[in-house]
């Protein structure tokens, strides 16, 4: 099968947001978070794949033995961590699919096919370059740290959070906004706040693995409204 296309991943969007506002109980949480996670396969992403079926098999299993504990402590702090946070991860994980199966010319498409404005296009597409630039000068942060024996494993980032913040966040922080203004400039390099009529050699195809994805999608959400 092929991977979705951007349009089913604005849809999974919109899934995603909607399980927000719902308490779902277990058999349609793990139902969700098994339909989202299964969307990596098509796109050839095994280890994500993996990775995310077992976050997620986790906070289905904690979410469903929160209630054992219900009147101490340990009981309200798996409440917060599975109840509360695992809220998130739907959001969460649509946004790891997003990022690692999408390039900025797919993005850029799908939403000056939806008509949005320019002032919404220029900043999404900077965005998108945003969070994968900082990853990898977080990660030449922390390898120039190793070779100079600094911070060498994780343990001592969390045994002095004071260096490790003087270390990586401080130059991380300086350097996100030289980045920020690096991509805007190369964004407005390649014409996007242009209001001339774009052109785009990336061309919409709906496969069976789109039709797929909206119908099981559509289900959930009807599972939803009835649950």
């Amino acid at each position: 099968m092929r991977p979705v296309c951007i349009f089913s991943k604005f849809f999974l969007v919109v899934f995603a947001n909607a399980l927000l506002f719902f308490n779902l109980p277990i058999w349609l949480q793990a139902a969700s978070y098994a339909y989202l996670c299964l969307l990596f396969l098509p796109a050839r992403r095994w280890r994500q794949a993996g990775m995310w079926l077992a976050v997620c098999a986790v906070f289905v299993a904690g979410d469903a033995c929160v209630l054992l504990y219900p009147d101490n402590l340990l009981g309200h702090y798996l409440l917060f961590l599975f109840s509360a946070l695992g809220k998130m991860l739907p959001v969460v994980v649509v946004a790891a699919l997003i990022f690692s199966t999408t390039r900025v010319s797919e993005l850029v498409y799908g939403l000056r096919t939806l008509r949005l404005p320019q002032w919404v296009v220029v900043p999404m597409s900077v965005l998108f370059r945003f969070f994968p630039t900082i990853r990898h000068d977080y990660h030449q942060i922390r390898d120039a740290m190793k070779f100079r024996g600094i911070a060498v494993n994780g343990s001592d980032l969390a045994l002095h959070p004071l260096r490790s913040m003087e270390y990586i966040y401080v130059p991380l922080l300086n350097n996100a906004s030289n980045v920020a203004g690096d991509l805007t400039a190369a964004a407005l390099t390649r014409g996007l706040a242009d209001p001339q009529r774009k052109t785009s050699l990336y061309g919409l195809s709906v496969f069976s693995s789109d039709l797929v994805c909206l119908i099981v999608g559509l289900g959930l959400l009807g599972c939803l409204a009835y649950a």
